[in-house]
């Protein structure tokens, strides 16, 4: 019992008093992070979904006029445009996805966390499939670029040895982007993990 002589322990308590259980703590950490990297990455998308429908516009004018030189960097076997369409719609659905989660996630939704989790288990298998794609498309296209340069290298004898650039340019891109993707593969597994967990879990309502 309170030894304070004005105690009633009949008053009334009001929620300043006693605390609001309905409230939660602010988002902290590496979960505030995630949700703002989402919105950031989803951003992203969109921009690269636009370059995409950009691209493939430019290419099938190109067709159409007859330019099948232009044509052949960009179709470097059949149906590689439809791939690149197929993963341009991708990219859009889950850059949509990406934004959606991390605002509810923001406002602390248990929506936006599962939006979270579930991306980015989806985004773990996407991004090995688009990295292992990406490498192979080089590697596909490299020949014929290489043999294009050279032949025009050729006219001047005083160029320097394109060959030996173009092979650094490969290997180095190629380095770049499976660096990329193991960064992207190794923040959705991070925040999978994290988002699982019911600790994390609790702060969304």
């Amino acid at each position: 019992m309170s030894m304070d002589p004005t105690y009633n322990p009949y008053a009334p308590k009001f929620a300043d008093d006693l605390g609001e259980p309905g409230v939660k703590a602010p988002l902290k950490g590496f979960v505030k992070v995630v949700c703002i990297f989402f919105i950031i990455l989803g951003a992203l998308g969109l921009l690269q979904t636009l370059q995409a429908i950009v691209v493939t516009t430019m290419a099938a004018f190109m067709e159409s006029s007859g330019e099948a030189n232009a044509m052949n960097g960009m179709n470097p076997y059949p149906g590689a445009m439809a791939v690149g369409v197929l993963f341009a719609f991708i990219s859009f659905v889950v850059s949509v996805c990406e934004i959606m989660a991390g605002v509810m996630g923001l406002q602390q939704k248990r929506l936006g966390a599962n939006l979270i989790r579930f991306t980015s288990a989806f985004m773990m298998v996407f991004k090995v499939i688009e990295t292992v794609y990406g490498c192979v498309l080089a590697l596909f296209t490299f020949g014929q670029v290489k043999e294009q340069t050279m032949k025009q290298m050729q006219a001047d004898p005083n160029s320097p040895d394109m060959g030996f650039i173009l092979d650094i340019g490969l290997y180095v891109g190629l380095g770049f982007v499976v660096l990329i993707g193991l960064v992207m593969f190794v923040f959705y597994l991070f925040a999978f993990l994290s988002f699982s967990k019911q600790q994390t879990l609790s702060q969304f309502s």
